[in-house]
């Protein structure tokens, strides 16, 4: 357990930061004005975000969700011993940030390196802790508020249901009762095992039954369907759910995406439950998990970032999601996709290399 007791959210200026770490409050320069300092075992950042810091440096700092991606000294690089040590799974990192070089510092808890890129200046993702009201609640074992369950997203649903298929999950959801969740190939799953699991996947921690509902008005449902998925009465015979979808109001018909066209080209027959199964689905969750990872969306064949190359973020329009194993043309019945055997290509790279793969170069 740390030996400093900040407040989340609360503003601080540097000399009360002295004054917590057992310092001076009066004292001037030193090494608790730099970028980082460890102290009594502890690691301490204090960041600008979204502008330039008192040094004239702008490393652009930003948070993505309650995620910040942070840059370390001009020179940092992931095998400093400084960095090392702070990326390292044991390290207790206190993060401070502000938007003005002027501005009080607001804590925003105790940091985990989610990752690190091998750069100069070094990039880190921070990822913290649930904020302490949150940890009372789960504690006390009641609802989660919505704006917690808002946080789930496509792809946190198509891991979980990958994970479930393959019994690599372990959870405290027992068998469904009333509803199931059909997979892509007709297996059905528990719907509430399937939220739970892409519940902490999202929010970093584990969610039990008793932190959400589910039911045919309640967000878990609407969230797992809005990432492709039916859900049907458990009664329900399997020759009549594709009847149920066409007429269930909460299934709107979908339209196919580009992504969607070339993915199922060639397969007509299966239009309908490929769509439902990825519509903004599988390729957009390859594009949310490959962003959360790397910070950014790029062409992993020719590296272009389009947000640098076009100035807008835009640009992100021309990354496409490829299958690097198998294309679909190959694919059997009840072929399973996972996202790691996806690539993100930009529009040219992704059609030079289909027209390689139709000529029998290799890509």
């Amino acid at each position: 357990m740390s030996i400093y007791s900040f407040q989340l959210n609360q503003q601080y200026n540097r000399s009360e930061i002295r004054a917590a770490v057992g310092l001076d409050p009066k004292s001037k320069g030193g090494s608790i004005d730099t970028g980082y300092v460890q102290l009594n075992g502890a690691d301490f950042v204090f960041c600008t975000v979204g502008g330039t810091s008192r040094t004239g440096h702008n490393y652009n700092n930003y948070f993505e969700g309650k995620d910040l991606i942070w840059r370390g000294k001009t020179n940092s690089h992931i095998h400093q011993p400084t960095i090392e040590r702070m990326t390292g799974a044991d390290a207790e990192v206190h993060v401070f940030w502000r938007v003005g070089d002027r501005d009080p510092f607001t804590y925003a808890g105790l940091g985990k390196a989610a990752a690190v890129w091998d750069e100069t200046p070094v990039r880190v993702r921070w990822r913290f802790s649930a904020d302490q009201g949150l940890v009372k609640l789960l504690r006390s074992s009641k609802r989660l508020p919505a704006i917690e369950l808002k946080k789930i997203g496509q792809d946190h649903v198509h891991q979980a249901v990958q994970l479930i298929r393959d019994g690599s999950a372990e959870h405290q959801f027992g068998p469904s009762t009333d509803y199931d969740l059909i997979d892509s190939d007709g297996v059905r799953l528990p719907p509430k095992a399937v939220f739970g699991l892409a519940a902490r996947l999202a929010l970093g921690f584990d969610v039990l039954p008793g932190h959400f509902t589910a039911g045919e008005t309640s967000p878990c449902f609407r969230i797992l369907r809005r990432a492709g998925y039916q859900i049907v009465p458990k009664e329900m015979q399997d020759e009549s759910i594709n009847g149920f979808a066409e007429d269930s109001q909460d299934e709107p018909a979908l339209e196919l995406s580009e992504d969607d066209r070339e993915w199922v080209e060639g397969r007509p027959k299966l239009i309908r439950h490929l769509v439902r199964e990825r519509a903004k689905g599988l390729a957009q969750a390859k594009r949310l998990r490959f962003k959360r990872d790397h910070g950014k969306l790029f062409c992993e064949r020719c590296k272009l970032d389009p947000v640098e190359f076009y100035g807008s973020i835009d640009g992100e329009a021309c990354i496409e999601v490829h299958h690097s194993e198998t294309q679909v043309s190959e694919m059997k019945q009840g072929h399973k996709t996972h996202l790691d055997s996806l690539q993100c290509l930009c529009a040219n790279c992704h059609r030079l290399v289909h027209k390689q793969l139709k000529e029998g170069y290799p890509t």
